[in-house]
């Protein structure tokens, strides 16, 4: 028979501090993948998906969007696109064109789309 001594810790006190040991390196894990969740999201916060160079966000009439430097690539956040939608409907008939680019931002989970060009 096993004795405890300080030396010698007891099978049952080595599997608690192993619980308590496997517990922590979790804590600790989740505590650094989300640390790298947040780094990346900064590296990535204003950069253009396409090239990478930096955004710059510029007002067109009342809408905002991102414009890169670089590529010259536009970006449209979609709440802008939504803004844009109720300025549409709002305003009455947009050309041709206007209609067409709404279009394009339909999004299919949620079913928000204008009418379909003509």
């Amino acid at each position: 028979m096993h004795r405890h001594t300080e030396d010698h810790p007891t099978r049952n006190e080595d599997e608690y501090f192993a619980r308590q040991n496997a517990e922590l390196i979790k804590e600790m894990r989740a505590l650094l993948d989300e640390q790298r969740r947040e780094i990346s999201r900064r590296e990535h916060f204003m950069k253009c998906p396409k090239c990478g160079g930096d955004l710059t966000e510029r007002d067109f009439q009342d809408v905002k969007v991102d414009v890169c430097p670089e590529c010259h690539g536009i970006w449209i956040d979609q709440g802008e696109i939504g803004l844009m939608r109720h300025i549409h409907e709002s305003r009455g008939p947009l050309s041709r064109l206007m209609s067409d680019i709404l279009e394009i931002f339909h999004h299919p989970k949620t079913g928000d789309a204008t009418s379909p060009p003509r």
